[in-house]
């Protein structure tokens, strides 16, 4: 059994449904640290959903909804932190506005 450090996601998610990251085959993953940062102006919200192998993103799997970070904010994601991912099952993020939150996450997957 191999555990390596992994950088999950680094970008901006969409205004519509975006994945982030997808756990392999064979792979559980584990999310150590995860941010969000607004280097803009205007007070803006994001949500995200830890979704099961060969299902989508909808209420039942949502673990943060509508967070807010304030204009020129960083934000520490605690509601992410633990989560485990089994094999296939995938994080997704809705942001308010495409290309305004900037999102950090870390893990350890387990082979």
């Amino acid at each position: 059994m191999a555990n390596t450090l992994t950088d999950l996601y680094n970008g901006q998610p969409g205004a519509i449904n975006t994945t982030l990251y997808t756990s392999g085959a064979n792979t559980r993953t584990k999310i150590m640290a995860a941010s969000v940062v607004n280097d803009t102006t205007t007070t803006r919200y994001i949500s995200f959903h830890r979704v099961p192998s060969g299902s989508s993103a909808g209420d039942t799997n949502i673990i943060i909804n509508r967070k807010t970070v304030g204009s020129r904010e960083s934000v520490a994601l605690w509601e992410l932190l633990g989560q485990v991912l089994e094999p296939g099952d995938f994080l997704s993020a809705i942001a308010e506005a495409a290309g305004e939150l900037t999102v950090h996450i870390s893990g350890i997957s387990v082979t």
